[in-house]
């Protein structure tokens, strides 16, 4: 079985724990993406133009972006440790786009036979309903070509 994961840069080791749970994964190819929203730098850039006379400067918008690729990488690795632990196998890829888009694609582009996506980590708590699934979850779910898998609990998807 090859399964899509979006990884978030936390709570990814708990998505897999739980989907383990659930399917175990031994065996499995695991396709680990982490998708940096690049819209968010642009938004950033945007909004403090309103508010400043100047856009922020390029070698601070190339900072953001060099941390960003600093801390997927960090987050891939932890979970792609923790899937060899599981007996799972691992291929992680870090892309940037907007990352509901990203993992609807790689999930059709890769073949995978499940998407897993978790609920918002930040609102662990709320009850179930639309509003506990955030905006790259929810493309998710509505526009995957494959079956998605929701989550819910103290998880991170994307």
């Amino acid at each position: 079985m090859r399964i899509l994961i979006g990884v978030a840069e936390r709570g990814a080791p708990e998505l897999l724990a739980e989907l383990d749970r659930l399917v175990p994964l031994s065996g499995s190819e695991l396709v680990l993406v982490h998708v940096i929203d690049n819209g968010a730098r642009g938004e950033m850039d945007l909004a403090r133009g309103r508010l400043l006379p100047r856009p922020m400067p390029k070698h601070r918008l190339r900072a953001i972006g060099d941390a960003e690729r600093r801390a997927a990488e960090v987050a891939l690795d932890e979970v792609a440790t923790v899937a060899k632990s599981l007996g799972a196998l691992p291929e992680a890829l870090s892309a940037e786009g907007e990352p509901g888009r990203v993992v609807s694609r790689l999930a059709e582009e890769r073949s995978c036979d499940l998407v897993a996506v978790a609920a918002r980590v930040d609102r662990e708590h709320e009850r179930p309903g639309p509003h506990s699934v955030g905006h790259s979850a929810r493309f998710v779910l509505d526009h995957s070509p494959r079956p998605v898998l929701l989550l819910r609990g103290p998880v991170a998807i994307t």
